[in-house]
C-alpha cells in the first residue's frame, strides 16, 4: 500500500482535532488520535488517576502508537484504544481502523517524538492563543467530561499550560505549516488543503 502520513499538532483546544477530521473527510484518510493512547490505569483508584499528569508525553503509550502506525502503513487493520476521559482509563472496547492511502496522526504530542516524526510526509501545527484554548477546554470538559469549572481551571493552570510550554509549543518549530485555530475555520482549513496539494503528502 502506498501511504502518506500527515502529523497535526497543537495545544489543547487549539482546533487540531477539528482540522484533522475535516481533512480526513476531504482526503478519505484514516485518523489516529493520540489522546486514545493514554496508558491504561485500571490498577489505580479513580482518586489516584485524577492525580496523574496527562499533559506530559510520558502518559502516552508511545510504543503502541508506533506499532499501530507501522501496521496501518503495512496495510493491516488495527483496533485502536478508545480512551474514557470520564474514568481516566481506556474503554473496554477499542475502535477498528482500516488502512488507507492517507493517515493523519493528531494530538498534543504529534510532533514531539523524533521516531514518530520520521513517519511524516508533512506536518501542521495549529497555533491558538492561550485564552481561546482555555475557553474551549473549559466548555468541553464541563459539557463532555463531567468536570466542574474549579477543577478544569486548576488543572489548566497547574498542568495543562505549563506542560504546553515545555512539550507542545516547541514542536511548532518542526511544522511545515502553521495555521491559526482562532481565525475563521474555513481559512485555516483552506491553508492546510493548499499546503497538502503542493506537497507529496497526498496521493489523490
Amino acid at each position: 500500500m502506498s501511504n502518506r502520513v500527515i502529523g497535526i499538532g497543537g495545544g489543547t483546544g487549539s482546533g487540531k482535532s477539528t482540522i484533522a477530521n475535516a481533512l480526513a473527510s476531504h482526503l478519505d484518510a484514516a485518523v489516529i488520535r493520540i489522546d486514545d493512547y493514554y496508558r491504561p490505569y485500571d490498577h489505580l483508584t479513580f482518586e489516584e488517576r485524577e492525580k496523574i499528569n496527562f499533559d506530559a508525553p510520558g502518559s502516552i503509550d508511545h510504543q503502541l502508537l508506533i506499532d499501530h502506525i507501522n501496521k496501518l502503513i503495512s496495510g493491516n487493520t488495527i483496533e485502536k484504544p478508545h480512551y474514557d476521559f470520564t474514568r481516566h482509563t481506556r474503554a473496554v472496547f477499542g475502535d477498528v481502523i482500516e488502512p488507507k492511502n492517507i493517515i493523519i496522526i493528531e494530538g498534543l504530542f504529534a510532533l514531539h517524538w523524533i521516531d514518530i516524526n520520521e513517519f511524516y510526509h508533512t506536518t501542521i501545527f495549529v497555533e491558538t492563543p492561550l485564552e481561546t484554548r482555555f475557553a474551549r477546554r473549559l466548555k468541553r470538559d464541563i459539557e463532555e467530561r463531567g468536570r466542574d469549572e474549579a477543577d478544569v481551571t486548576f488543572r489548566f493552570h497547574s498542568h495543562v499550560n505549563p506542560m504546553h510550554e515545555i512539550y507542545v509549543q516547541p514542536t511548532a518549530d518542526r511544522a511545515d505549516l502553521i495555521v491559526y485555530g482562532h481565525q475563521e475555520f474555513d481559512l485555516a482549513l483552506d491553508q492546510a488543503k493548499l499546503h497538502l496539494s503542493q506537497t507529496n503528502a497526498t496521493v489523490l
